[in-house]
């Protein structure tokens, strides 16, 4: 699970999506919000059961390009969820949870367009996700 941490003193976490691997296949879940908090879509155990009228989802997350949720006015990538060609997902998306503003990608992470990509002071570009169950992002950070 990928989740960012809302209030340092507390801990709470705010989960951003979940990988699971189930009978050799990823399973996805995972809600996306825009700015307002409003629900943008729904995907849960690889299954969309909503999505907003203003968007789009085409493809599977094991297929070719992925699954890729769109903006139907201008075509903006929202989300996307894929298996490499090595066999690894690569997910990358806008995420609005806590007031802030977080962008994944499979190689960065970005809070309110700040890069955030280093645990204990040392920079984990590209290799973050490989391996890791339990992810947390932080506004200093990452945490495993």
């Amino acid at each position: 699970m990928v989740s960012y941490q809302t209030d340092k003193k507390t801990g709470d976490r705010i989960p951003l999506f979940s990988l699971e691997n189930s009978d050799n296949n990823l399973i996805l879940t995972t809600e996306i919000r825009d700015e307002n908090s409003e629900l943008i879509a729904k995907i849960d155990r690889n299954e969309l059961t909503q999505i907003n009228k203003n968007f789009d989802v085409q493809g599977e997350l094991e297929k070719g390009n992925g699954l890729t949720l769109t903006k139907r006015d201008n075509g903006d990538v929202i989300f996307n969820a894929k298996i490499t060609e090595d066999g690894y997902a690569a997910v990358s998306g806008i995420f609005y949870v806590g007031g802030k503003k977080i962008r994944v990608t499979d190689r960065t992470v970005e809070i309110n367009d700040t890069p955030r990509q280093t645990v204990n002071g040392v920079n984990v570009h590209d290799t973050f996700f490989v391996g890791n169950y339990d992810i947390t992002l932080t506004d200093d950070g990452l945490r495993f």
